[in-house]
């Protein structure tokens, strides 16, 4: 199973996939409004925290989560690159919303180790084994995308 995208807010959780990647690859979207388990979104703030500790007055000003994570692979289904978005909180009470430039894989061991288990726990969640209840959702595929113009 590939991850190819997470989104974790309080009310939704939305994990893209590839699966059966090595035969007949098929691309999924799993939506569900029951709430994963606690590690995931613990997985998810991790990421935030990796990403504020670089600079110790960015820590100590705000905090915040990551929301969602679109990871794109190299032809061998290894990770290439990320882009993380998310939201900070401001001691001020102000929210700003960000969403960072494509980080590359094996420059930050640390922050790689941190989107690496959230890939975990989503694919945990992915089957069942994160879900809060009986997770009772089917996968949908994606819409075609038709290509070609007016004739």
């Amino acid at each position: 199973m590939i991850i190819s995208k997470i989104h974790v807010r309080s009310n939704v959780v939305r994990i893209g996939y590839l699966e059966n990647e090595k035969e007949v690859p098929r691309e999924y979207v799993l939506k569900s409004k029951e709430l994963a388990r606690p590690e995931l979104y613990e997985a998810m703030e991790h990421i935030f925290h990796v990403m504020a500790n670089v600079d110790t007055c960015f820590a100590a000003v705000c905090d915040g989560e990551i929301e969602d994570i679109v990871i794109k692979y190299n032809r061998d289904n290894s990770v290439d690159n990320y882009v993380l978005a998310g939201a900070m909180h401001g001691d001020d009470g102000l929210v700003a919303t960000f969403k960072t430039e494509k980080i590359y894989a094996r420059a930050w061991m640390e922050l790689d180790n941190a989107v690496r288990s959230a890939m975990k726990e989503a694919e945990l969640f992915i089957q069942g084994k994160r879900a809060q209840m009986t997770l009772d959702i089917e996968a949908e595929t994606p819409a075609q995308k038709l290509k070609g113009g007016v004739a």
